[in-house]
């Protein structure tokens, strides 16, 4: 039912023009083991429904269990101290720093009501620790209203400095984290779930 009522809404959802990262629509595609993004340069994205071998660390592969390889939100790379805005209007669901070796270190989960009878969150991992300082579960922001910044390598889980941004349409319990790689056997049931951010985003 979540995903019908999402899909309704997204495919008659106008764009306003807002940019979670300022140049994101002029961006191309990367990856996540590219140069890291030097400020002037152009922003990168990619990795969708991806298939990586790169996660290596324990929280992705247990020893004894089938590692988790399947991206389900889309990276955007850009340098250190970029802005984030969030696309629609929301208010904060919950925030907390993810500080397990390939983790999200600072994240901000967000919740946004669009329409009646739809509500679903976006996450954004990989920030700077001061974007949680004060920040308050319940606290609103507008669509289009800066909210966090990029984090460094050293802060961010140990990855090149990006954004991660995913749609959850049935987020539970979860608080501050939810997975962002799912096992190949679950993959459809984990897409499904978190659907593809391209259009919200304002991708290609």
């Amino acid at each position: 039912m979540a995903r019908e009522a999402f899909d309704r809404w997204l495919s008659t959802w106008k764009p306003a023009g807002i940019e979670v990262i300022d140049g994101l629509r002029k961006a191309q595609a990367g990856k996540l083991d590219d140069a890291d993004v030097k400020p002037g340069e152009t922003i990168r994205f990619g990795g969708y429904g991806e298939d990586r071998s790169l996660y290596t660390q324990a929280l992705f592969a247990p020893e004894g269990e089938e590692p988790r390889t399947v991206h389900l939100g889309v990276d955007v790379f850009a340098p250190a101290g970029t802005e984030v805005f969030t696309p629609l209007n929301a208010r904060v669901h919950s925030s907390r720093i993810n500080d397990n070796p390939g983790d999200y270190g600072p994240t901000i989960i967000l919740e946004h009501t669009p329409v009646s009878g739809l509500t679903f969150h976006t996450l954004y991992g990989h920030l700077d620790r001061d974007s949680l300082k004060g920040l308050k579960p319940g606290t609103a922001f507008m669509a289009g209203e800066k909210f966090a910044e990029l984090g460094t390598k050293r802060e961010n889980g140990g990855w090149p400095p990006h954004l991660h941004f995913q749609i959850i349409l049935d987020i539970g319990s979860a608080k501050g984290d939810y997975p962002g790689v799912a096992k190949r056997s679950e993959r459809d049931h984990w897409l499904s779930t978190c659907p593809d951010p391209a259009k919200l985003l304002g991708l290609p």
